[in-house]
């Protein structure tokens, strides 16, 4: 094989690469998301057929952090990305918020979100 062609095999994998994760359109994905609490768990599955990313906050059992208490002064406390057809889940002993958008999240939520003292959010485009 020459070398060009080896070249271009390799340009075309790395475009191949970036394209799969989860890029962010700065949309929101809130109708993606069917919240429901039995027992005190509460599941958030994605409705939609592309990957999202929630964040959450409350009177969680796990955290001592509440709404408010988030990232670099935010809202949310804690995210996870979510797949197609999947669900993300947690305990709480009261009440709780979340918000979701279109897109991955990654550790340090570095840019993909923006978060407001009243829960308000927007997300942002990466």
């Amino acid at each position: 094989m020459s070398s060009k062609r080896i070249l271009a095999a390799a340009a075309l994998l790395m475009v191949v690469a970036v394209n799969a994760h989860a890029r962010n359109p700065g949309e929101s994905a809130q109708r993606c998301v069917d919240a429901s609490e039995k027992n005190g768990r509460v599941t958030l599955t994605n409705t939609c057929n592309k990957q999202i990313f929630v964040l959450y906050c409350g009177d969680l059992k796990y955290s001592k952090k509440g709404c408010g208490e988030g990232p670099k002064g935010g809202f949310y406390t804690h995210s996870n990305n979510v797949q197609p057809g999947a669900s993300t889940d947690f305990v709480v002993e009261g009440q709780y918020r979340y918000a979701a958008c279109v897109g991955g999240i990654s550790f340090g939520n570095s840019g993909e979100y923006e978060d407001f003292p009243n829960g308000s959010f927007r997300c942002l485009p990466r």
